[in-house]
């Protein structure tokens, strides 16, 4: 069985990560396949303040210059290190793939968003190669073309479609708050009808997993 672990930047950079990769050890001795994919959302916003450059878009999904793009390369490497390093302290193996071919997200309602791509295809063979021999793949928020170029990604997108592409029993979405919330209450369980329609309630750092989760569901990620 696949799991994927969707995991903010910000979570990377909790002091709690560490008992995060505690529960993925436990899961691996259970012979679950684990796939983690990161975003860098944080990262990018402290980079931005540290080197004086204006980002021009946080989570992936909004308008990528250069300038932003490079910010989240550099971010996103950070993270992946941070990963790789804790999956080292538990004893698991761990590889920074690119697996993600991906394409211009484009024009959309006449604006055109630059660096920012989406995902076009997912290589399987490789995730299946490093599952098979019990390495831990780990994905950034970037995706490459046949020419090399680089995108930034959502990170949330991503891990819809890895999860698709591997056929994977569940999709995890973890972040800094405690869950989805409506009307300061937390929702432990929705139907894919209630998701759709509670859309609008969220804070807005959590409408993107939600959007995503819903996209999962619809998918055929059973939960």
């Amino acid at each position: 069985k696949v799991f994927i672990i969707a995991i903010d930047g910000a979570v990377v950079a909790d002091d709690n990560f560490g008992n995060l990769l505690l529960d993925v050890a436990v899961l691996r001795s259970l012979n679950i396949q684990i796939v983690i994919v990161h975003g860098a959302g944080q990262q990018i916003r402290q980079l931005s303040q540290q080197l004086n450059v204006a980002a021009s878009d946080w989570d992936g999904a909004g308008i990528t210059d250069a300038a932003t793009l490079r910010l989240g390369i550099m971010g996103a490497t950070q993270v992946t290190h941070e990963v790789l390093e804790g999956l080292s302290l538990n004893n698991l193996r761990g590889a920074q793939s690119n697996c993600i071919e991906a394409v211009p997200l484009g024009i959309i309602k006449g604006v055109d968003h630059q660096q920012t791509g989406k995902v076009h295809q997912v290589d399987t063979e490789m995730l299946r190669t490093l599952l098979d021999k019990g390495i831990i793949p780990v994905i950034p928020p970037l995706g490459f073309d046949g020419t090399g170029h680089t995108y930034r990604l959502n990170s949330d997108a991503v891990a819809v479609e890895v999860a698709r592409a591997l056929g994977a029993v569940k999709l995890m979405l973890i972040t800094t708050h405690n869950g989805l919330e409506i009307d300061g209450k937390l929702v432990s369980q929705m139907s894919v009808v209630e998701l759709e329609a509670a859309l609008g309630n969220f804070a807005p750092d959590m409408i993107s997993k939600a959007q995503h989760a819903l996209r999962a569901c619809q998918g055929g990620v059973p939960r």
